[in-house]
């Protein structure tokens, strides 16, 4: 739960900062509409940021992150580089979407849940192995580091078989926060362009089941083609 809390509200404050620099947005209307978003969603942001993701990939991304006093909100300089304002306003309405509604607690509660389930199977099945192999395989109990590897197993395999379950969690936020992105910032068509570029290293248009199993976002088509507050995108050729 402690690792959760670190990687989802703290490192993104305290850790990425040593990775790349952060300086403000110059003043402009880019700066002022973002800005404006965050005021009418209740966000308390008195700044947008940017810092060079670029160093390290072509990716574009954005994230408004930390708690209370440590609130943050950035884009990376390729969002700001290759992406129309109308996109960058689609993808900070998307982001401040994640801030707005919670996700962030949301996803500690959840995925805090599906750790502790994990514990509880590993340590019912371990016990289950060892009062049938343990003579066998020299594993006397759960405090034998002989058993380890079994552990490890157990661990491995209960997240393998969960893998459909957390995606699910993680799409389904995606989604509401796409919903959200697009209402606040009525860029529909903006909107649609990010999830064409964001296909350059997701996959267009997975299958029904390689979605539900493999995916943690909606499919850019699926998304682009959906008439948002009554307006269909026009930027996706059909």
């Amino acid at each position: 739960m402690v690792l959760l809390v670190f990687v989802i509200l703290i490192a993104p404050i305290y850790i990425d900062p040593l990775f790349n620099t952060y300086r403000s947005l110059p003043e402009g209307p880019l700066r002022d509409r973002i800005l404006s978003i965050a005021h009418a969603t209740g966000v308390p942001a008195d700044d947008v940021v940017w810092f060079d993701a670029s160093r390290q990939t072509k990716r574009i991304s954005a994230n408004v992150a930390g708690f209370g006093g440590t609130m943050r909100v950035a884009l990376n300089d390729n969002l700001l580089r290759r992406s129309p304002p109308e996109g960058i306003e689609a993808v900070m309405g998307h982001e401040l979407g994640h801030y707005t509604l919670n996700h962030m607690y949301e996803l500690i509660l959840e995925f805090g849940a599906v750790l502790l389930l994990g514990f509880y199977f590993a340590a019912w099945a371990f016990d289950r192995a060892v009062k049938r192999w343990g003579d066998k395989w020299g594993v006397r109990g759960i405090e034998d580091p002989a058993g380890l590897p079994l552990l490890v197993a157990l661990v491995s395999i209960y997240f393998f078989f969960l893998t459909p379950v957390t995606n699910s969690i993680i799409r389904a936020n995606e989604i509401e926060a796409d919903r959200y992105g697009i209402a606040t910032s009525n860029q529909p068509d903006g909107f649609a362009t990010i999830a064409m570029q964001l296909s350059e290293y997701r996959k267009i248009s997975p299958g029904y089941w390689e979605e539900i199993l493999l995916s943690t976002t909606p499919p850019a088509t699926t998304a682009s083609a959906q008439p948002w507050n009554g307006k269909p995108s026009t930027a996706v050729v059909r």
